[in-house]
């Protein structure tokens, strides 16, 4: 790099990684070799990525129990389908298919934490990290069309019902409902973190809940003879399924928009810059989600003149607070000055005329 005397930071691209270390590009730094400084942007961000930090960690601790509770409901899939068809019950049927939206739910997530710890690459700078908001979209999505499947099967059971076999409606349910407890509880903790294994958590739940309807109908039909209580829970368990799915959903084309994260406000963050020893103002602000546990953000930053050495404290303790307060672990900062602003300025109305 050429020797520097006092460089003023008018217009500075700053951009800093939680995960490893901050980088300051002022404008008397550009002759360096642009092939150069983005190879070496994407070594350490490679390197942030694969060294054992906290979210690939936090991924790795999760990876077993996934696998563990993968196979379980798969096993149990396969038996409660095949139950179901002998005991002529479309609300056990149907609750075999939610069942395996649990298991999609979960081969999903597990596929999003391996395509996750994939380097980035100059095609793709942020990695695979957006694997697991993209998976939770599909998983979701697949649901509404399973969901429009049994509320069809379930009308035409209302109209028509069928003789029923209750006892082992009754304890393939029961079983189902252990097992989808145990799974639940298992992956609880990790399901306030990562939105694929929240995915995954909410079928659990929703299937746990459908499992207990399913369990009530068969004493019911039993006592009663009542065969229509079995359609009128695969119609309950059909709604129950659209109304987990949908939170997910809606939650994922948020995000995929590059919506501001939630839980995370705008003006707040913007206030709290702003407090900054050394910042004026905040402008083009822009919050969004790499990945469930990636906050980026970047914006432009009016600061007083001052040289570089300042300009990197600045930064640093900038980025202390975004991430202290707000858990945001990657930010582009662009520092700019009053002069900078007004030259901007009458620029853009010399290129207008």
């Amino acid at each position: 790099m050429p020797e520097v005397n006092q460089p003023i930071c008018s217009v500075s691209h700053i951009t800093h990684d939680c995960y490893n270390s901050s980088k300051l590009t002022c404008d008397n730094q550009h002759n360096s070799s642009s092939d150069s400084h983005l190879h070496s942007h994407l070594h350490s961000h490679s390197n942030s990525h694969s060294h054992g930090h906290h979210h690939i960690s936090g991924l790795e601790n999760v990876n077993l129990k996934l696998k563990i509770s993968t196979a379980i409901t798969i096993l149990f899939v396969v038996a409660q389908v095949i139950t179901g068809f002998y005991t002529n019950s479309i609300a056990l049927i149907s609750d075999g298919v939610h069942n395996f939206t649990d298991a999609l739910a979960l081969i999903i997530a597990l596929l999003s934490i391996w395509l996750q710890k994939r380097p980035v690459s100059l095609s793709k700078t942020y990695g695979y990290n957006r694997a697991g908001i993209l998976a939770a979209f599909i998983n979701s999505s697949s649901l509404m069309v399973i969901v429009a499947w049994l509320c069809y099967e379930s009308v035409q059971r209302i109209f028509n019902p069928q003789p029923i076999e209750t006892k082992g409606m009754f304890w393939i349910a029961l079983i189902g409902l252990i097992v989808n407890i145990g799974i639940g509880f298992a992956i609880h903790k990790e399901s306030k973190h990562d939105i694929t294994i929240r995915s995954a958590y909410i079928h659990m739940l929703g299937d746990a809940i459908g499992t207990l309807g399913i369990i009530l109908g068969s004493i019911i039909i039993y006592y009663t003879g009542y065969n229509v209580v079995d359609p009128i829970i695969s119609l309950g368990i059909s709604i129950l399924i659209l109304w987990t799915s949908w939170s997910i959903l809606r939650e994922t084309v948020h995000l995929l928009l590059e919506g501001t994260p939630k839980g995370i406000s705008v003006e707040n963050v913007s206030r709290e810059i702003e407090i900054v020893a050394g910042v004026r103002a905040v402008h083009h602000i822009h919050i969004w989600a790499i990945a469930s546990q990636v906050t980026a953000l970047s914006c432009h930053i009016e600061v007083d003149d001052m040289n570089l050495s300042h300009c990197q404290t600045l930064l640093l303790n900038i980025n202390s607070l975004l991430k202290e307060k707000f858990e945001i672990t990657h930010t582009t900062l662009q520092f700019e000055t009053s002069a900078t602003l007004t030259n901007n300025i009458l620029s853009t109305k010399q290129t207008c005329q």
